[in-house]
């Protein structure tokens, strides 16, 4: 288990937020648009840049333009990424964002308010915009807080742009899962949920861009590991009738996706 740091610094001075952005330094002009969407938050935010050592000097100086700190990887791997720049963190609160997607204005200080008002949720999720390669908007996901109950069922609706962890949660259940490549997320809001509530924040936190090079475009079989995670956090019954209650779960999804889209094209 990745130990991502001790008691919380409690002084205003220090930012309530660990953000990491995992990168492999091959998208320069998404990486620059990602990173100003962040320092454009109402908030400060302790930013960490994890990247590979063969592409140190182009991340180091973007850290430098930005103000926030470049670590070279340790391991290679996403969550290894995510995991390595959370360690030691003493901020209430850790995040992480794709180098490829950006944060709304003013969304980290909207999951702040959430998470403060709602001290038992784990985790804040809310709506995510799909973007295409030049930033144009193709629809808005809009999960609602209905999507924190069927999670349990393998129908991942959470994007996770935008979503804001309670570091404390976060230590007791684990950080992310290296094995895992594509559903790391859903693994960890699958153990968050059992630990605390999800929060739902009815506003777009973050946008999720869709483009040839992105990771989820690379994924064969979108549905297999996530399947194969849910099964890890099944009990007994659900399990042993999975393949009744699998296909009805499925076509709820589908249908529920399209209804939350509707309307939001543009």
């Amino acid at each position: 288990m990745t130990e991502i740091g001790g008691d919380a610094v409690g002084s205003p001075a220090f930012p309530r937020v660990r953000m990491v952005l995992p990168t492999n330094g091959e998208r320069p002009g998404y990486l620059e648009e990602c990173l100003t969407s962040i320092r454009r938050q109402d908030e400060p935010v302790d930013l960490v840049i994890v990247g590979p050592a063969g592409a140190a000097s182009l991340l180091r100086a973007a850290a430098e333009r930005h103000g926030c700190r470049f670590l070279v990887e340790e391991r290679q791997g996403l969550s290894n990424a995510i995991n390595q720049g959370w360690r030691g963190a003493t901020a209430e609160y850790v995040a992480w964002l794709g180098d490829d997607d950006l944060l709304t204005g003013g969304s980290l200080a909207a999951a702040l308010g959430k998470l403060d008002r709602t001290p038992a949720a784990s985790m804040v999720y809310g709506q995510v915009g799909v973007i295409d390669s030049a930033g144009r908007t193709l629809y808005t996901m809009r999960p609602g807080a209905f999507a924190s109950w069927f999670f349990q069922y393998g129908q991942n609706w959470v994007g996770q742009p935008g979503c804001l962890y309670r570091r404390e949660a976060v230590r007791q259940v684990g950080a992310l899962d290296p094995t895992l490549r594509y559903a790391m997320d859903f693994d960890l809001h699958l153990r968050l949920r059992r630990s605390g509530r999800m929060a739902y924040l009815p506003r777009q936190l973050g946008c999720f861009r869709v483009h040839p090079t992105s990771l989820t475009a690379s994924n064969p079989d979108p549905q297999d590991e996530g399947r194969r995670v849910m099964r890890r956090y099944l009990g007994p019954k659900a399990r042993r009738s999975e393949e009744c209650w699998w296909p009805l779960a499925r076509c709820v999804s589908r249908g529920w996706a399209t209804f939350t889209k509707i309307g939001s094209r543009r």
